[in-house]
């Protein structure tokens, strides 16, 4: 594969990665970790448990950890860059129209509910944003990685992005760490070298969870139970962020057995494996089994716009490099 072909599928990969995870870890959203060892682990597309948030879903439909990461992407393409202002109306008539809809309202978590209502109030991104530490902006935060290739930019660019509906500090440094994974996945660090540039980055914002994502990179030779245990998998962004990143760098060379990993880890599984396809996806490219690409909601729309995202980017670097030949 030619230098730019392999550059294209990895901003893919990233994209149908953090899509395939959300699709296959609804299934499991809100069960514990014991039930889904009772009844078999998952390993491919299905219909959700009776009760839980995504049991209306067809199998292979995905929720809102990707439908909001598809807005995060229109609007950095449709802008050249992260536009606080237009994102925040492009996410609050996103959510709008998705509290309206009988069955993807119940995907909308309380901190974005709360956001979106303010928004469409009228009331500034500067104080919508919720002051819980939930993972509503982490999940969708992959784009901002793809989008930018300086680190300063993806940092600063991710933090922006969690706030009109996640300001908590925790919540933002959620959005900081996997925007800054994906862009190191993408570049081909190694496995420790992503961690290290991640925690140090994201410790800026909160030192807490940068240490959890650390700790999960030291345990990832551990046994799942005894890691899901002690990280939490609920989910609040220092459980779920964390857990991904144990999934990710576990399975470091198979984004395959990640995602399965992520999707049975229980609690906030969709978040989780949402989260670990992507960083997986940014690795590898898209290497992933035909028999999920196939089943996958909306696959083609996600293609063509991780290629727009792909055809941006490329374009900036070109324009860039010309103007600084007559500087």
């Amino acid at each position: 594969m030619i230098p730019d072909e392999r550059s294209k599928n990895k901003y893919v990969g990233c994209m149908l990665g953090a899509a395939i995870g959300d699709a296959i870890g609804k299934q499991n959203e809100g069960v514990t970790r014991e039930y889904i060892l009772r009844k078999g682990c998952l390993k491919d597309f299905g219909i959700a448990v009776d009760g839980t948030p995504g049991d209306k879903l067809r199998p292979g439909d995905y929720t809102d950890d990707t439908e909001q990461m598809l807005v995060l992407a229109g609007s950095l393409i449709d802008n050249n860059g992260f536009d606080v202002i237009d994102f925040s109306q492009r996410i609050a008539k996103w959510g709008k129209d998705a509290l309206n809809d009988p069955i993807r309202k119940s995907f909308v978590g309380p901190t974005s509910a709360i956001a979106i209502e303010r928004l469409n109030s009228g009331v500034s991104w500067k104080e919508s944003g919720g002051d819980f530490p939930s993972c509503g902006s982490a999940m969708r935060a992959a784009p901002v990685g793809l989008f930018y290739d300086d680190l300063d930019d993806v940092e600063s660019n991710a933090a922006l992005s969690s706030m009109p509906t996640h300001s908590n500090k925790i919540s933002i440094a959620g959005s900081v760490a996997v925007a800054i994974a994906v862009r190191c996945a993408l570049d081909e660090k190694d496995c420790e070298d992503i961690i290290s540039e991640t925690c140090a980055r994201t410790s800026k914002y909160d030192a807490g969870i940068a240490e959890k994502i650390k700790l999960s990179f030291e345990h990832r030779n551990n046994e799942p139970d005894e890691v899901f245990s002690e990280l939490g998998t609920s989910y609040l962004v220092f459980d779920t962020v964390p857990c991904a990143f144990y999934c990710f760098t576990r399975h470091f060379e198979n984004p395959e057995r990640a995602i399965i990993e992520a999707v049975n880890a229980g609690g906030d599984t969709d978040s989780i494996a949402c989260i670990t396809g992507a960083l997986g996806g940014a690795l590898h490219g898209n290497t992933f089994p035909v028999r999920w690409l196939e089943g996958l909601e909306n696959k083609g729309l996600i293609e063509e716009t991780a290629g727009k995202m792909y055809e941006k980017r490329r374009h900036s670097i070109s324009s860039k490099n010309i103007n600084e030949r007559f500087l």
